[in-house]
């Protein structure tokens, strides 16, 4: 019973393994372009993301992900950042119409549309999914859930 057990565990994790595993080798093509992009990145972790590589690294002292295209072309990054390092204009926008939320994530979204900041701002009883453009401009503003009083 034990060597039927050991055994299954054995292919089920070999299995597992093999399920997992990044079947897309990465190409000299996208090392080449993130060695260029992001000049002393640190903790770089590769995975396949559909069609595109993905780096999840930190890059000035600030967790990191950026995405290539096959070819090695940046399709996009995003980085965590701080409420005081948010562009002037957006944190004015975030003051005025939540001055008394908490901003709990902040996303900085750079990809060919340009770049946006995504943030999650939690009120007293409300918790809010935002969107802005760089000039402060809200894009989106959904609610995710009402807290429970």
């Amino acid at each position: 019973m034990k060597k039927i057990f050991v055994s299954l565990s054995i292919m089920l994790a070999v299995g597992l393994t093999t399920v997992l595993a990044n079947d897309e080798p990465l190409s000299d093509k996208v090392k080449e372009s993130f060695n260029k992009e992001f000049v002393g990145a640190k903790s770089v972790k590769w995975n396949q993301i559909g069609d595109y590589q993905m780096a999840s690294f930190v890059f000035g002292g600030h967790r990191a992900e950026a995405y290539f295209n096959a070819e090695g072309g940046l399709e996009g990054s995003v980085r965590d950042l701080l409420f005081n390092e948010l562009p002037l204009l957006v944190m004015k926008s975030l003051e005025r119409r939540f001055a008394t939320a908490d901003i709990i994530d902040i996303l900085e979204v750079s990809n060919k549309e340009g770049t946006s900041y995504l943030l999650k701002v939690e009120t007293l009883n409300k918790l809010f999914r935002v969107k802005l453009d760089i000039n402060g401009d809200f894009l989106e503003v959904d609610k995710i859930k009402s807290k429970s009083l």
